[in-house]
């Protein structure tokens, strides 16, 4: 159905910026696995990469 393939497309699309942003981090070193996890147990990091991305 539309919902569906509307649902796929934007999943893909925060991915890819999430992504993005991890990839885009120049101040932690380390994988790209590490920088998710941490983004996902440490707020301010998390804070730090949203505000200095550029979406």
């Amino acid at each position: 159905s539309k919902k569906v393939q509307n649902a796929a497309r934007n999943f893909s699309a925060v991915t890819k910026m999430a992504l993005t942003i991890l990839k885009n981090d120049k101040v932690t070193k380390g994988s790209m696995n590490l920088k998710r996890l941490k983004a996902g147990w440490d707020e301010k990091y998390l804070s730090t990469l949203l505000q200095d991305s550029a979406f």
